[in-house]
């Protein structure tokens, strides 16, 4: 579903938008100070995103010492360091003052004092440590000739499910061990507020107290679960009306009487295109059988999509408004990650989610006789 590494789960982390909800917050100040030991004549970087908007703030440095300041309205996480960006550290900061002693060339393990959101966030990532190392073996697993592509997808398939499951068991007994801190709601947000995890999501919420839940993060978190209720098991599909890849006007309710599996990917998703063979071969098989194959991509780049449809011989309907997950098909069935796709019977009521590989081919032998 995503890709592994720890770049990828702080941009989840610090991304703050918030499905449509504006929330008021008492605005705070911060200052964050400290000096970097062999640092000479440089400057030190200090960047944020706000509302998936990146801001950058700098100062030049004589002797490695620095200070950034500003006002926030909940801890979030910030990113010191130096160029190139190979040298950094990520850092949850909140109202107050913060401290940071650091080394040029090991900012990674530099010390912060000040913010008892970030220590609690530091024994996190300590925690999630061994999932990284579990998902090293995918690159040995691309670089194996001797496998065939089926063989591969397979293999990494199995990775990405341990991983996976690792990185969820780690956030939840995070969060029980650590139901007043915001950090276990930032943690929720970034790993079950997403297709299929709406339980975990929800379980895990409960267990915060009423001042984290009442936090910037935990009313996101209540927002999303709401909202989901829209798009759970059970509810029929929001409509989609958009246009196909030959620029047709699509509407999703025209199928209607066909079993639908509705595919949300993109070209640039690395999980998306290792499913495609799996999806052609499924689409083969049941497309006589009343069953209607729909692939909405939330690319901005339209022409890596079409390109992509062709080199994967999807051959199924095609749809994209280019707006990627800003798109308005996205929203409304709240597409936070991908692959992620939603199976609906005939009368267009979602009876699955997020079925890949066994799981889909299982669903689609019980449902479609």
């Amino acid at each position: 579903m995503k890709n592994f590494g720890n770049a990828l789960l702080w941009l989840l982390l610090i991304s703050s938008s918030v499905l449509g909800q504006k929330q008021h917050e008492q605005i705070q100040k911060y200052q964050i100070s400290g000096k970097i030991e062999g640092l000479k004549k440089r400057k030190v970087f200090f960047k944020s995103y706000f509302h998936e908007k990146e801001i950058i703030d700098s100062v030049f440095s004589q002797d490695g010492s620095f200070r950034f300041q500003g006002k926030l309205a909940y801890p979030q996480t910030f990113t010191l360091y130096l160029s190139p960006m190979t040298d950094e550290r990520k850092i949850v900061v909140q109202a107050g003052n913060m401290l940071v002693t650091a080394k040029a060339g090991d900012l990674e393990h530099a010390q912060i004092q000040g913010s008892s959101a970030n220590d609690d966030m530091d024994i996190y990532q300590e925690q999630i440590k061994l999932g990284r190392k579990f998902a090293k073996g995918v690159s040995a697993v691309e670089s194996d000739n001797t496998l065939t592509s089926t063989e591969k997808q397979r293999k990494i398939y199995g990775i990405f499910t341990k991983v996976e499951s690792f990185y969820d068991s780690v956030t939840t007994e995070f969060v029980k061990s650590h139901p007043n801190s915001i950090v276990s709601s930032m943690v929720i947000k970034s790993r079950f507020m997403q297709a299929n995890q709406e339980a975990k999501a929800r379980e895990s919420f409960e267990v915060l107290t009423d001042v984290v839940k009442k936090s910037f993060y935990g009313k996101t978190i209540q927002s999303y679960l709401f909202e989901n209720e829209k798009v759970s098991v059970g509810k029929i599909a929001p409509e989609i009306t958009i246009r196909d890849v030959y620029g047709n006007p699509f509407q999703l309710s025209s199928l209607q009487g066909k079993f639908v599996l509705i595919d949300f990917w993109a070209s640039w998703c690395g999980p998306c295109r290792q499913e495609n063979p799996n999806l052609v071969q499924m689409y083969q098989a049941f497309k006589e059988k009343d069953f209607e194959f729909v692939g909405v991509s939330i690319d901005d780049n339209t022409k890596s999509w079409t390109k992509a449809i062709e080199t994967d011989s999807l051959e199924w309907t095609q749809v994209c408004d280019g707006n990627g997950m800003e798109g308005e098909v996205a929203k409304r069935y709240l597409i936070s990650a991908i692959p992620t796709n939603f199976l609906l019977d005939k009368t267009g009521k979602i009876i699955a989610k997020n079925l890949r590989g066994e799981e889909l081919k299982k669903a689609l032998d019980h449902f479609i006789k």
